[in-house]
């Protein structure tokens, strides 16, 4: 009951304390002012959690986050290169222009690429001219049949490494003579297991070949000169087609029985087109087994969602999938998900992949069900398939529907994207008929695409395929300053081996806008243009169908459709019209879509602007997120090393100033040391030899200042308290002397040890400010690091820092601000601790 008293009467004691201070506080306008400084800061820090939660990550994250997006008509005229203009004006047309021939092979895509690099050259009159270079970037990039190859590639040599995959080794018996596929130790071990007599047989037919040859050569060295005269005589001979069948199995038989033992090493090529003709022409894969390859990243993702997400079903029904022979291979590719980070990136990855695949699937007219694992891979293998055979012999596309007729889902959205294919390209090809046309004085009818690129004058095209986006930006722009900086951009542009001085001309001219500018725009959302070009690219595919039936139905008025391109083209070429302010939109919406996916860029620093109240910094990385998400951590590192340094300091000087002797001496010497200790070179060089972060900074700044002027101070205090009478009382009342120091000592020197933690908050955020402009702190963002990075990217040492203001102003500022909140609130407070400083 006494204890509870005391309680009260102690609580009492404080809420009248605190409401005199208080009082005595307000009075002190420079504390007020440094009190309120620190609440917005207080209220800035907070909210940041809260905001984070409604940002775009991808644009506003204060670390990673960078802004591609281009916003407005200013963005393309004042914050683009010449080169990233002029790729805005050659990407979208030379985008049609690659997929109008995307069914044509390798061969004839290097073919164009030749022709290109040649006119280029032509068109500058340089040696070095890369005036077209966009065209030939843009043709590689867009012509993804060998891209996924590519992909393809990785996936199924995984899966060959781990016998996931059977490989037939060879493709025709006449490859055990071809010296890139067989050695000769592979013939030696081939020759335990079938003898001379076979090999002549399957080989008979074959006679004439050079591999033949080298088969000979080969027999003598193992077996001798005997051997390969009975070869030879054996191989003149005639055998009906049985004997000559029944000679190849046999042979294959053992090839296949070597390369499972591991004796012949087989490699298996996808990765363009003559390698993954072969193996599907004879079957060196089966195309399940294809398949398979081409969505085993998926599965992987698919088990990784479900052990996230705990989902036993999505597990179970794959286990009991026909993938089910890839599931341990998968299950060891899965990522270490014990780490709670790294679970929850690899979620949002996945999840984001899988949003991606829901929209693929829906424009193709299929389901996305996470609940149907198999059907997600069936329907993904068959987009897959077509998307890597699409630029193959339509032979060989249409050998590998007929082989799906067993899997009735992947062959349905092998077809679906087969037809979202021919139908790109069919409408690609109607476009660069409009372009070509205006070359030309023929007939749109006597335009062959895509057979005229071997022909064509590409000195001549390449500016004719630019006119839609370049009667687009000048529209856009003319009679505007941003006319004028574009045309300036353009003209000043440095190297010479780029010039494009014709889109200058185009600009100044006065071209119409036609129909052409929103098929760019939209060629994605276009239904088939002409049927007459669609039809030539599916009768060609549907004569080697087994079951021509899905095609002829679906695409019957396709298929009986009259010649009706020269009015489709006519369409194409018809002037629309447009507002500026709209024409702008779109130019900005065009610009915008290559930017998000990357063709081209915003030139980084950006000035504040509506999207970006403080700009951003060289990388793209919003200023103002960075201030905000600073601030917790500023905080947090001036707090805990202002709380250890008042707490050690507290301690040790009440302990030597109650103790004195040897106890006070050596305290004080150190004190005395710490005050002529070079902190922040200490730092720097401990920084070469230890990782520092903000919990090491804070712990090392406040073991310096904890022992260092604190302790003469608190001391100094300490020594008018341990005089007092009810000190003595204490001591004749038989209190302890820890029970003294810490009940009677420490809480009157409470204030003055407060007072002087408010001082060191400010020496430790402008001690992280300090190493981290030299870069010397392992912390992923701070004040001392906004400015770090203005320096390192030159902008602090160019001579013109005014220019770019926003770059290190902002954080300068706000260190300053955010220290003097503290130093203001500590002179408050200083005033009511120390009542000579007090205003009578």
């Amino acid at each position: 009951m006494a204890n509870e008293s005391i309680t009260k009467i102690k609580l009492k004691l404080f809420i009248k304390n605190f409401r005199k201070n208080w009082n005595l506080f307000k009075e002190s306008k420079m504390g007020v002012f440094g009190l309120t400084i620190i609440i917005i800061f207080g209220i800035f820090a907070l909210t940041y959690p809260i905001a984070w939660q409604f940002v775009d990550h991808s644009i506003y994250h204060p670390v990673t986050g960078t802004d591609p997006r281009v916003q407005d008509i200013s963005y393309i005229s004042k914050h683009m290169s010449a080169q990233n203009i002029i790729k805005g004006i050659e990407i979208p047309s030379s985008k049609l222009f690659t997929y109008s021939f995307l069914d044509q092979g390798e061969a004839f895509k290097k073919e164009i690429e030749k022709r290109i690099d040649i006119a280029q050259r032509q068109f500058v009159n340089l040696d070095y001219a890369q005036a077209f270079r966009h065209i030939l970037d843009t043709i590689v990039d867009s012509y993804f049949p060998i891209k996924e190859r590519m992909r393809f590639q990785t996936q199924l040599s995984q899966l060959l490494e781990e016998d996931l995959i059977i490989v037939k080794p060879l493709s025709d018996v006449v490859e055990i003579g071809d010296r890139k596929k067989f050695s000769l130790t592979s013939f030696k071990k081939l020759l335990e297991s079938v003898d001379v007599e076979t090999l002549a047989k399957a080989l008979s037919v074959y006679k004439n070949k050079r591999e033949v040859s080298t088969i000979g050569l080969w027999i003598k060295i193992a077996k001798g000169r005997d051997e390969r005269e009975k070869f030879n005589e054996l191989l003149g001979l005639n055998y009906n087609e049985e004997e000559i069948k029944q000679a190849e199995e046999e042979i294959f038989k053992a090839v296949q029985k070597l390369y499972k033992e591991g004796e012949i090493n087989v490699q298996v090529s996808v990765s363009n087109q003559k390698d993954l003709e072969d193996v599907i022409r004879f079957d060196k894969i089966s195309t399940f087994d294809l398949t398979k390859a081409t969505v085993f990243n998926t599965l992987v993702d698919l088990i990784t969602y479900a052990k996230i997400k705990e989902n036993e079903e999505i597990i179970s029904k794959l286990e009991n999938s026909h993938y089910k022979d890839l599931m341990p291979f998968a299950e060891t590719k899965v990522p270490d998900l014990e780490n709670s980070e790294n679970k929850k990136s690899n979620l949002n990855r996945i999840e984001q992949y899988f949003s991606e695949l829901k929209k693929t699937f829906t424009q193709l007219g299929l389901t996305f069900d996470i609940k149907n694992p198999q059907i997600i891979l069936d329907y993904l293998s068959g987009i897959n398939l077509a998307t890597i055979s699409f630029d193959l012999s339509s032979d060989i596309k249409a050998k590998l529907e007929n082989k799906l007729k067993d899997f009735e889902d992947i062959q349905e959205s092998f077809r679906k994207k087969q037809e979202d294919l021919f139908k790109l390209v069919a409408n690609s090809r109607v476009f660069m008929m409009s372009i070509i046309s205006d070359i030309y004085n023929k007939s749109i009818e006597q335009i062959k695409v895509p057979e005229v690129y071997l022909s064509m004058d590409y000195t001549k095209f390449i500016p004719a395929l630019d006119k839609p986006m370049v009667a687009l930006l000048s529209y856009a722009t003319k009679g505007t300053k941003h006319f004028d900086l574009i045309v300036e951009n353009i003209k000043s542009a440095g190297d010479i081996n780029y010039k494009r001085e014709d889109i200058v001309e185009k600009l100044e001219g006065n071209l119409a806008l036609t129909e052409q500018i929103n098929f760019i725009n939209k060629f994605h959302e276009y239904d088939i243009l002409s049927k007459q070009t669609m039809k030539s690219l599916i009768k060609k595919y549907i004569e080697n169908l087994e079951d021509k039936s899905y095609w002829e139905e679906k695409y019957s008025n396709v298929l009986m459709a009259q010649n009706d391109i020269s009015t489709v083209v006519d369409n194409l070429k018809k002037t629309i019209n447009l507002s500026q302010k709209d024409a702008q939109k779109l130019l900005v919406s065009i610009y915008n879509q290559l930017a998000l996916e990357s063709k081209l860029g915003i030139q980084h620093p950006l000035p504040p602007n509506r999207w970006h109240v403080l700009g951003t910094d060289p990388g793209g990385r919003d200023i103002f997120m960075q201030l905000w998400r600073s601030t917790p951590s500023e905080f947090m590192l001036g707090f805990l090393a202002a709380v250890i340094t008042v707490t050690i300091g507290t301690i040790i000087g009440t302990t030597a100033a109650y103790y004195g002797g040897i106890i006070d001496t050596f305290f004080m010497r150190l004190a005395d040391l710490m005050l002529l200790f070079p902190g922040i070179a200490f730092l720097i060089v401990l920084s070469g030899f230890f990782k520092l972060n903000l919990f090491w900074l804070a712990l090392i700044l406040g073991l310096l200042g904890g022992f260092g002027g604190i302790t003469l101070v608190i001391k100094a205090q300490a020594l008018t308290i341990k005089v007092k009478p009810y000190i003595e009382a204490a001591k004749v009342a038989g209190a302890s002397n820890r029970y003294i120091i810490f009940n009677h000592i420490i809480p009157n020197v409470m204030p003055l040890s407060f007072l002087y933690m408010m001082f060191n908050v400010t020496g430790a955020v402008f001690s992280e400010a300090s190493l981290s402009f030299f870069g010397l702190l392992r912390i992923r963002i701070s004040w001392g690091i906004m400015i770090n990075t203005a320096w390192t990217s030159g902008y602090l040492s160019s001579g013109n820092i005014g220019a770019y203001w926003w770059l290190w102003i902002p954080a300068g500022l706000i260190i300053t601000i955010f220290c003097s909140g503290f130093y203001f609130l500590g002179r408050g407070l200083e005033e009511i601790v120390n009542p000579r400083l007090r205003k009578r």
